[in-house]
């Protein structure tokens, strides 16, 4: 198989890898539709269907070479396609929008790591994928203070003229820091302890939970809670320990019918575990590729 198709195919297991973990506190999960009440469980997996085949199209724009400064318009202009597909497949709810930015983004990083003969790790991946969009949030963010747009603002640029938050453009420019500082480093650790990879990635969304800067929470509950109130919530989510019990997993439960009922949603954090996974896999993917090659 191509590597962009093997890239492709890491990306599409990731985004359904996140919606099968479960209970995911107030997020869509195969138990519930968590806080939301326009779309559930196979509201994601049509979205998911429908985006699988371009994911592979997005970490061709590395394969191929083309540079940072010209990768993101052609990241951007598969993504349009990406959004109306989506759109199509949920009748107009919008379930991966972010990811669709941000996986993009790895998918061209990884793609480029490839062409360059790098290893497929999460900090030159994310390096990768952070130049195709080095100054985006001076361009788009920064300039709406000095030039408001003639239209409605989006709930990302309300939030950054309000309280200075970048959300996921800031993430990927940044060089997806939480991912890497927290996602990866939780998942691989709750890996180590014997945690299955479905309890790993509970555990890595809890810490993304943690440490991410997520726009959704301040959009849906105010920035107040999301400073104050909420780390406190999550923090009782890590107290308890990987592998985990059959208490913990009902302590969850609970934690979900509470997120749900509250109309708390993570989900950004929910996006930054998909990018977890993916980084993750290429990762896996890179040392079976050797070993067939060696055998």
């Amino acid at each position: 198989m191509s590597r962009h198709l093997f890239l492709g195919t890491i990306a599409t297991a990731s985004s359904l890898a996140e919606v099968f973990i479960a209970p995911k506190p107030g997020l869509v999960d195969r138990f519930g539709p968590g806080a939301h009440r326009d779309m559930d469980f196979s509201t994601f997996l049509l979205s998911a269907c429908a985006l699988a085949p371009f994911w592979q199209e997005q970490a061709l724009t590395g394969l191929q070479g083309i540079p940072p400064e010209e990768a993101l318009a052609h990241l951007r202009k598969t993504g349009i396609e990406m959004d109306a597909a989506m759109f199509t497949a949920t009748s107009g709810i919008n379930t991966h929008k972010g990811l669709i930015f941000a996986l993009s983004l790895l998918l061209y990083g990884a793609g480029r790591c490839l062409f360059l003969g790098e290893p497929l790790s999460p900090e030159i991946i994310t390096s990768k994928a952070s130049a195709a969009v080095e100054g985006c949030c001076d361009r788009e963010l920064s300039a709406l203070s000095k030039t408001p747009p003639g239209r409605p603002l989006s709930s990302g640029e309300r939030l950054f003229l309000e309280h200075g938050l970048t959300g996921i453009r800031g993430e990927a420019e940044r060089g997806f820091p939480t991912v890497v500082r927290f996602g990866i480093t939780s998942y691989r650790h709750a890996l180590t302890l014997g945690a299955t990879p479905h309890d790993s990635g509970l555990f890595c969304l809890f810490n993304l939970m943690l440490h991410g800067e997520d726009t959704n929470i301040v959009a849906r509950k105010g920035f107040r809670f999301w400073k104050e109130t909420y780390p406190q919530l999550v923090t009782s989510l890590l107290n308890h320990e990987v592998p985990y019990s059959q208490k913990s997993i009902e302590a969850f439960n609970e934690a979900d019918a509470f997120f749900s009922d509250s109309g708390i949603s993570p989900g950004g954090a929910a996006d930054m575990l998909t990018c977890t996974i993916f980084l993750h896999e290429c990762g896996q993917y890179l040392e079976n590729v050797c070993q067939h090659s060696q055998s």
